[in-house]
């Protein structure tokens, strides 16, 4: 992981690329396994894989152009992007104002606003999942939903292989009831494949808190075709349920009839469960003790 020592340099090849640059501010904003993030001058953004695989910033630099004239909130829009012989990668947009829509925010809120952010989630997701403007999107259904099937019965056994030696037989039957109640239903995947934000979280969602309207939205690293449920599921884990089911009542997408049950039962679960994942992967035990205890906690709701 890259720290803020490393950001000085990289700032002064920004400037060497582009002198405009030069006498700017700057400061990290976060930095991680696969992205340092600069601001600079408080006013773009610019973002640094650390990784090899080029493939999702390549895949935004094609579609996020076109997909800012079809979607109802700003989304990054890349001013600076670095050279195909360029030795370090970079992309620069700027910076979309408002703040991360933490679930405390939503709360405060009273009906109206609240109502206003499901109608604006909504329409987005909306706009986002009826997109149809690039090569991208035009997929063979029947493939990517048997992809799609074949890949989540990969993360079980991912899971059953790293996570079930850790774990009591309670915790074992709960994962394996939800996996299969997800993988063994035929409906479950016949879902219309739709372009996905893929990460679309709650600290991806910005809002101004003035109004309580709804800004823009960001990170598309992890775009892709996919269930459009899945979308939902960040929603649901930070929000709520009957959030969701608001926010659902105004989606305009490919909403099937087993769309909200693949949201609520299994979707929502993925991220603790990722997170368990990896916490073992990387022996982190004081981090795989608090998703311990949300899976003990999961148990104890079959008991009751």
């Amino acid at each position: 992981m890259m720290d803020s020592k490393h950001a000085g340099p990289l700032f002064s090849y920004l400037c060497k690329r582009h002198p405009e640059l030069s006498g700017e501010s700057y400061r990290v904003l976060s930095s991680s396994l696969q992205n340092m993030i600069l601001i600079v001058g408080e006013r773009l953004i610019f973002r640094f894989p650390l990784t090899s695989d080029l493939t999702s910033m390549r895949l935004e630099q094609r579609i996020l152009p076109k997909l800012a004239k079809h979607v109802p909130l700003p989304i990054p829009q890349f001013q600076y992007v670095s050279g195909r012989k360029d030795k370090i990668c970079y992309v620069g947009y700027p910076m979309i104002p408002g703040e991360p829509l933490e679930a405390e925010h939503l709360q405060k809120m009273d009906d109206r606003q609240r109502l206003g952010v499901a109608k604006q989630i909504a329409e987005f997701l909306t706009a986002l999942h009826t997109f149809t403007g690039s090569s991208f999107t035009r997929v063979n259904s029947r493939e990517l939903q048997a992809e799609w099937r074949k890949n989540w019965s990969g993360y079980y056994r991912a899971l059953e292989q790293h996570v079930f030696p850790e774990i009591g037989r309670k915790e074992r039957l709960w994962i394996m009831t939800v996996f299969f109640r997800f993988l063994y239903p035929s409906e479950h995947f016949r879902f219309q494949p739709c372009l996905l934000h893929g990460d679309f979280k709650n600290d991806h969602i910005f809002y101004e808190p003035a109004t309580g309207k709804l800004t823009g939205v960001i990170d598309f690293g992890n775009m892709r075709m996919g269930d459009p449920a899945y979308d939902f599921h960040d929603l649901c884990f930070t929000f709520g349920e009957p959030f969701v089911r608001e926010v659902a009542s105004f989606y305009r997408g490919p909403l099937d009839r087993t769309f909200l049950q693949r949201v609520t039962g299994f979707y929502t679960h993925i991220l603790r469960l990722s997170s368990l994942y990896h916490s073992v992967l990387r022996k982190d035990w004081e981090k795989f003790a608090l998703r311990l205890e949300w899976l003990k906690e999961k148990t104890r709701e079959l008991d009751d």
